[in-house]
């Protein structure tokens, strides 16, 4: 198992001062089976095993705390079936204004386990706690903006293999089907019993839908050769109803509703085979097929375009630096914007070039904007999880800024936070060699995993970029603005600096203002702009 699926599992909750319980992440619900409804608002003791009179937070860990803002070491916790979870914890401390400790963020992690080994040894989750994951998984779906899939599996012919093997041992060829199927799923995947011979599988995070069907064959091939159970050799088939989150239901409940009534389908013609709630999945696929092959055409025709949107100190309110946005001027359908051709790029290899363009055009419209007078700008490039990996990335970067003369230390690369947590030890290897050529670097949509808060302090950073998804709420829901504000203690603590996308009204500014956010990109200031407009708004904030 390697190191992305443990972080990508980890358990996450967030305590004020006296160890009340405020937040949960839907891994700390997988792993402890408790849900936001069961511990909000509750001392963290509920979850803590603790000896008679021990409090929350041990001296040696408080001490800790105090000195250095963060703290590890093993901790015991009570799973809701009361069984007990012995696991690593590291726990850091949030300030507020004056100084003082307001807020604990913990994360926890069973040793070389994920939640869905954890699952496998112990108790696997049943309807009830599946949909709560579920619950929590579409809105995480929601906020991300990605897609997620639920698979409804029915064991076919079950009832005629349990009289003929007995109850006894068909319960443990249930028990022989799940550990196969589990084998055959990501760390934060989830798989879950219904009750008789079905299961569910929660695949969060899909690339794009047809990735659900691939997991399915998959499930379906492990199960090809023969169980040996009381004394017999047994083959099972499945039939699978597959529904994918957005299009095919709206909560836990619509999505489960349809993935039955497929799973029913497929028993209806047959049995062993899949379907999916929507016939769109095909439309999908031709869809793709079509993108890619104006994508290519795109480029020789040279249809992409950088937009910039501005990046204001929040003390001075002059632009500090900008975000270079790729568009698509297609000559029939006009702007495409990215979230449609972005990820088949990074599927068909496509975002390789059109990623090197980006940097390049990027660097070069910077340097004309410095030799024209408006200087003093750090161009922000976003680096998709393709191009990281690139083993030539080094070299393109610096043969880039050799041949547009920009300075390494006006360009800002900003990675993803699941980018950087998909191999730790080579993640910490590259951003070190990019620091050292002297570029800034910036973890951007942070706070929508939490997945590397506990290897912050080893990365050579700058800067952390939160999340809109976090901003869009943080007056009206204390949930946001507490996460927000942690967020932000945490930088300054580790002595970064903070920047907030997604700033739309003046409410919003003077919160991030008066929680010593340092710097603010948002409608409210400018929408991304064409080279040309970009200048003249620089030009006039900042009195050039």
């Amino acid at each position: 198992m390697n190191s992305a699926h443990v972080s990508d599992s980890a358990a996450v909750l967030l305590t004020d001062s006296n160890s009340t319980i405020i937040r949960i992440n839907p891994a700390f619900t997988a792993l402890t089976g408790f849900t936001a409804d069961d511990v909000v608002g509750q001392s963290s003791e509920k979850i803590y095993l603790l000896a008679e009179n021990e409090p929350s937070h041990s001296s040696v860990e408080l001490e800790a705390l105090k000195h250095h803002g963060i703290w590890s070491g093993a901790i015991s916790l009570k799973h809701a079936n009361g069984e007990i979870i012995v696991g690593v914890q590291t726990t850091v401390s949030i300030e507020n204004a004056q100084g003082e400790i307001s807020h604990f963020i913990h994360i926890i992690q069973p040793p070389e386990v994920t939640a869905k080994e954890y699952h496998q040894k112990t108790q696997m989750p049943n309807r009830q706690l599946f949909k709560e994951v579920l619950s929590q998984e579409l809105k995480n779906a929601q906020r991300k903006k990605t897609k997620l899939g639920v698979l409804l599996i029915d064991v076919d012919h079950f009832k005629v293999i349990n009289n003929f093997l007995g109850f006894e041992k068909g319960d443990e060829l249930l028990q022989m089907i799940s550990e196969r199927l589990n084998e055959q799923l990501r760390g934060n995947d989830l798989l879950a019993s219904l009750g008789s011979n079905q299961f569910a599988v929660l695949l969060p995070e899909l690339a794009h839908p047809e990735d659900a069907s691939t997991v399915t064959r998959k499930l379906m091939q492990t199960l090809e050769s023969p169980f040996h159970v009381g004394g017999q050799d047994v083959v099972v088939t499945l039939s699978t109803g597959i529904v994918i989150f957005p299009g095919d239901g709206e909560d836990s409940e619509s999505l489960l509703q349809h993935a039955e009534k497929s799973m029913y389908n497929v028993k209806a013609e047959g049995r062993n085979g899949y379907q999916f709630f929507e016939a769109s999945i095909q439309n999908s696929a031709l869809n793709r097929l079509s993108m890619e092959s104006e994508m290519r055409k795109a480029i020789e025709r040279e249809e992409f375009v950088l937009f910039y949107q501005p990046q204001i100190d929040i003390e001075s309110g002059l632009v500090v630096g900008m975000e270079s946005l790729i568009r698509w001027m297609h000559p029939e359908k006009g702007m495409v914007p990215p979230f449609h051709f972005i990820p088949i790029a990074e599927e068909t290899g496509l975002i390789g070039p059109i990623g090197e363009w980006v940097i390049y055009e990027a660097c070069r419209q910077t340097k004309a904007w410095q030799e024209a007078g408006v200087g003093g700008l750090k161009i922000a490039v976003n680096l998709s999880g393709r191009q990281f990996t690139d083993r030539q990335l080094l070299e393109k970067i610096a043969k880039t800024l050799e041949q547009t003369g920009l300075m390494p230390g006006d360009l800002e690369l900003e990675i993803t936070e699941s980018t950087i947590m998909n191999d730790i030890e080579s993640t910490i290897k590259v951003l070190e060699k990019l620091s050292e050529m002297g570029m800034a670097l910036a973890i951007d949509d942070f706070g929508t995993g939490y997945s590397s808060l506990s290897y912050l302090k080893r990365f050579p950073i700058n800067k952390l970029k939160i999340d809109k998804s976090f901003i869009d709420d943080v007056i009206t829901s204390e949930d946001d603005a507490t996460i927000v504000a942690a967020i932000i203690g945490l930088s300054h603590n580790l002595k970064l600096n903070v920047i907030c996308e997604g700033v739309e009204d003046v409410d919003q500014l003077n919160w991030l203002k008066e929680n010593k956010c340092n710097e603010i990109q948002g409608y409210y200031f400018s929408k991304p702009l064409p080279a040309d407009e970009f200048e003249a708004f620089v030009r006039e904030r900042n009195g050039l």
